[in-house]
C-alpha cells in the first residue's frame, strides 16, 4: 500500500512542475485512459487544480470508441471539461508509432490557444525506455538526454511531464489505493513495437542487476546540462548569423552559416528545428539538408524535411519554414466584404487593412498570364516578374491572395496595392500564417 509520504510526494511533484514552469493560458491533459493520464489527471483533481481533458482518437484498434467512452466517463466523474479529437494517423510517417505520435501533437496543437499549456503522464520508466531506444538509434547528446520536463510547442504552447521523476509503480500503487480503472491497450504486449520490447524485455533484465530507472535518470539529467550548453552555443549562431522572422518561417544569413564549423552547423539546425516546435531531426535527414546547403549553387532551390520543418534557401539566406499543404490548383474563388479575417485555402488569413470599404471582393490565385500595376509604378509588368521583383519567396508565389474588384485585381495581399483600386487606399490586406 501507497504510505502517506508517497501520496504526498507525488501531489508535490505536480505542484512543484507547475510552479517551475507556470503558464498564463488554459492547463489541458493530454488523457489515452492509460494508467499514466488516469492517475495525472486524478491528482490535478484532487489538488483542485482546473484543467482540461484532450483525448486523441487514433481509430488504430477496434477498442478505440469504447476508450473514448470510458475516457470521458472518467472525466465527468471528475467533473472535468472533456473534449476528443479524431485523428488519421499516417502509418508512412515513420511508421505506426511515429505517425500516431505527429497525429496526437497536431490534435493537441489544435485545442490549445498561445499561452496554453499541456500536461502529459510520462514518468521516469518512459524515461528510460527513451533513454534505450535512441541509444540504439545511435542518438547524440540531445537525443539522450531524453525527453524534457518542458518544452515549447511554438506559438506561446508550451508541454509539461510532471511525473517524470516518478517511477510507474508509484503510479500503479496510486491507482490501487484509489481504486481506478484505466485501460489496457492490447498493443502494449506487441514486442515488435521497439518500446513494448525494451520494457518487457529488456528493463526487467537491466534491473536485475542495477537499479537501471534511477542510473538512466541520471545520466539523462547529466546529458541535458550538455545540452543546454549546446542549446546556448547554438542560439549565439542563430544571432550571429542575423536570424530574422520571416512572412513564414524565419531566415539567417546563408554565408554566415557556412562559415560555422560542421558539428556548430549540425547543432544549429538541431536548435533551430526545436525552437520552432519542431522534432528532434533524425541523423539522415540532418545529413541530408548538410548535403544540399552546402553543395547547392547560390541560386539553386532546396527543399529538406527535418523534423516536421522545412529547409529551403533564397536570395542569399536560409529559410526554415513550417510544412505547407498540398493544392490541386483549382482552388475556387473566394468572396470577401473586405472588413473580416478570410481564412484562405492555399495557407494563411487574409487580414483587412485600414480604410478598406465593405464591398464584395474576390480572392483567388496566380493562373498565369496576369498584368498589373503597383500603385508605385507607372506602367503595368506581369505580376510574375513583379513578385520576383518584391522578393516574395518561391513557394509562397502560387499561394499570394488576390484581391479582385468587378474584375479588376486590386492589390495582392501582403505586398501592394494596384492603380486599378481605389486611389485613397495605400496599404494592402495583410497576409498572416498561423502553423
Amino acid at each position: 500500500m501507497i504510505s502517506k509520504s508517497a501520496t504526498h510526494l507525488l501531489r508535490e511533484r505536480i505542484k512543484s512542475a507547475l510552479q517551475r514552469h507556470p503558464t498564463q493560458g488554459q492547463l489541458w491533459v493530454g488523457f489515452s485512459g492509460g494508467l499514466d493520464s488516469t492517475v495525472l489527471l486524478h491528482l490535478l483533481a484532487l489538488s483542485g487544480i482546473p484543467v482540461r481533458v484532450v483525448h486523441v482518437h487514433h481509430g488504430l484498434s477496434n477498442n478505440a470508441d469504447r476508450w473514448l467512452c470510458h475516457c470521458e466517463a472518467f472525466a465527468r466523474e471528475l467533473q472535468v471539461p472533456f473534449m476528443a479529437v479524431r485523428v488519421l494517423v499516417d502509418r508512412g510517417d515513420g511508421g505506426v508509432e511515429q505517425g500516431a505520435r505527429r497525429a496526437r501533437y497536431k490534435a493537441f496543437d489544435s485545442v490549445m490557444s498561445s499561452g496554453d499549456q499541456i500536461l502529459l503522464g510520462h514518468h521516469g520508466d518512459d524515461q528510460a525506455e527513451t533513454f534505450l531506444q535512441r541509444l540504439m538509434r545511435g542518438a547524440g547528446v540531445l537525443g539522450l538526454a531524453g525527453m524534457a520536463e518542458s518544452r515549447d510547442l511554438g506559438e506561446g504552447k508550451s508541454l509539461l511531464r510532471p511525473l517524470l521523476s516518478a517511477g510507474r509503480s508509484d503510479l500503479e500503487a496510486w491507482a490501487v489505493v484509489h481504486g481506478l480503472s484505466w485501460i489496457e491497450d492490447e498493443s502494449n504486449t506487441d514486442e515488435t513495437l521497439e518500446r513494448n520490447y525494451l520494457r518487457r524485455r529488456v528493463m526487467p533484465l537491466l534491473s536485475t542487476r542495477w537499479p537501471a530507472r534511477q542510473s538512466i535518470q541520471r545520466a539523462a539529467d547529466n546529458l541535458r546540462e550538455a545540452s543546454q550548453l549546446l542549446e546556448e552555443l547554438a542560439l549565439a549562431d542563430l544571432q550571429a548569423c542575423g536570424v530574422r522572422p520571416e512572412r513564414f518561417g524565419e531566415s539567417l544569413l546563408l554565408s554566415a552559416f557556412c562559415d560555422l564549423s560542421t558539428v556548430r552547423r549540425k547543432n544549429l539546425l538541431r536548435s533551430w528545428v526545436l525552437r520552432q516546435g519542431g522534432m528532434t531531426p533524425e541523423s539522415m535527414a540532418l545529413q541530408e539538408a548538410m548535403a544540399q546547403i552546402g553543395s547547392a549553387s547560390v541560386d539553386a532551390q532546396m527543399e529538406v524535411r527535418l523534423g516536421g520543418r522545412v529547409v529551403r534557401r533564397f536570395q542569399r539566406r536560409l529559410y526554415l519554414t513550417p510544412g505547407l499543404e498540398s493544392f490541386t490548383g483549382t482552388d475556387a474563388v473566394l468572396q470577401w466584404d473586405g472588413v473580416s479575417a478570410l481564412a484562405l485555402t492555399r495557407g494563411g488569413v487574409l487580414e483587412p487593412a485600414p480604410g478598406w470599404p465593405l464591398k464584395a471582393y474576390r480572392v483567388s490565385y496566380r493562373r498565369g498570364g496576369e498584368r498589373t500595376q503597383p500603385r508605385d509604378r507607372d506602367r503595368s509588368q506581369t505580376l510574375k516578374k513583379i513578385l520576383q521583383e518584391r522578393a516574395l519567396e518561391p513557394w509562397l508565389r502560387d499561394r499570394v491572395p488576390l484581391i479582385y474588384l468587378g474584375g479588376e485585381l486590386v492589390a495582392v495581399a501582403g505586398l501592394f496595392c494596384c492603380k486599378a483600386g481605389d486611389a485613397t487606399l495605400i496599404e494592402p490586406p495583410g497576409w498572416r500564417f498561423y502553423d
